[in-house]
C-alpha cells in the first residue's frame, strides 16, 4: 500500500514536528534573499512554501517528491518563485546541471533506496560550493518506534511478508563516507535532540502513518493491517504516562558543501 488522500491530507494536520525539525536545518544552511533552491522530498510543500517566502522575487525554489497526493496539496499553493514536479531523489535529470545554490532534504533521506545515486544527483544539480542540507532520523539511535515496529512485524503471520522498500536511517560515519564519494566537503553534522508528543498509542500510530506515507505496517497485505495495528497499540500503551506518550528521537542534522 503505498501513499493516500487521506493519509496526504492527515499529514497536513499534524506534520509539526517535521516541520519544526526542517527549520532547525533551515537556520543552518543561511538561506539569504535570491537564492535557487532545491527541496527533495517536498511533501505537501509546507517548508518549500516557507523557504520561497525567505529567497523573495529574486530567488527560486522547485519542490519535487515522488507522491502524487502530496504534491497534489502542494500545487494549491501559488506563488510565481515556487514551483513542484513528481520526480524523487536518485533521478534529478529534470534539472540541469549547475543549477541551484541549495539543496534542501527534511525527514526524507532514509526513504531513498540508493543513498549515493541521489547524492550524486545532488551534486550535480549544485553550483560550485553550493551547500546540501539533511535532516533525518540516525542510525546511532534506536527510537521506540522502531523497535515496537521490527518486535510487532516479527510475529506470526506478519514476519512472512518482509518489508520490500525499509527506511535505511544512516549512521553518522556511514553519511559521511557517502557525502565523500559524491564529492561534497566541508561536513558539519549536530544531532537535533527532538520528543515526539501524542496523547495516546492511536494518535502516534496516526501520527507515524501519515509521515510514513503508510509505511508503518512495511509489506504486510492490507488485510492483516488493522490486526497488526492493534498489536502495536498495545505495545505502545505500555509506553504511556500522565501526559500521554513521549518519544525520543535523535536527528541527523548535516551541511555539506559541493567541492
Amino acid at each position: 500500500m503505498g501513499d493516500t488522500k487521506e493519509l496526504a491530507r492527515g499529514y497536513v494536520l499534524v506534520n509539526n514536528t517535521q516541520y519544526d525539525a526542517g527549520l532547525f536545518l533551515l537556520q543552518r544552511l543561511n538561506i539569504m534573499p535570491g537564492t535557487r533552491v532545491l527541496d527533495v522530498g517536498c511533501g505537501t510543500g509546507n517548508l518549500t512554501n516557507h523557504i520561497a517566502d525567505v529567497v523573495g522575487e529574486q530567488g527560486d525554489v522547485v519542490g519535487v517528491d515522488p507522491s502524487k497526493e502530496r504534491l497534489a496539496i502542494a500545487l494549491e499553493r501559488k506563488k510565481p518563485n515556487l514551483s513542484f514536479y513528481e520526480g524523487k531523489a536518485e533521478d534529478l535529470s529534470r534539472f540541469p546541471a549547475a543549477s541551484f545554490d541549495i539543496v534542501y532534504v527534511n525527514s526524507t533521506f532514509h526513504w531513498v533506496q540508493d543513498q549515493l545515486a541521489a547524492l550524486k544527483e545532488v551534486a550535480r544539480v549544485l553550483n560550485s560550493g553550493g551547500r546540501l542540507g539533511i535532516s533525518g532520523g540516525s542510525g546511532d539511535y534506536l527510537t521506540a518506534q522502531e523497535k515496537i515496529k521490527e518486535e510487532v512485524l516479527s510475529r506470526e503471520p506478519y514476519r512472512n511478508y518482509p518489508e520490500d522498500s525499509p527506511p535505511k536511517f544512516l549512521k553518522q560515519h556511514e553519511l559521511e563516507l557517502l557525502l565523500e564519494n559524491a564529492g561534497f566537503s566541508g561536513r558539519k553534522f549536530v544531532i537535533n535532540k527532538i520528543v515526539k508528543w501524542s496523547k495516546d498509542a492511536d494518535a502516534m500510530i496516526d501520527w507515524l502513518d501519515t509521515s510514513s506515507s503508510g509505511k508503518t505496517y512495511g509489506s504486510i497485505p492490507l488485510d492483516l493491517r488493522p490486526s497488526a495495528r492493534e498489536e502495536m497499540k498495545k505495545e505502545w500503551s505500555e509506553l504511556m504516562t500522565e501526559e500521554g506518550i513521549h518519544m525520543e528521537m535523535d536527528l541527523l542534522v548535516t551541511v555539506a558543501i559541493k567541492v
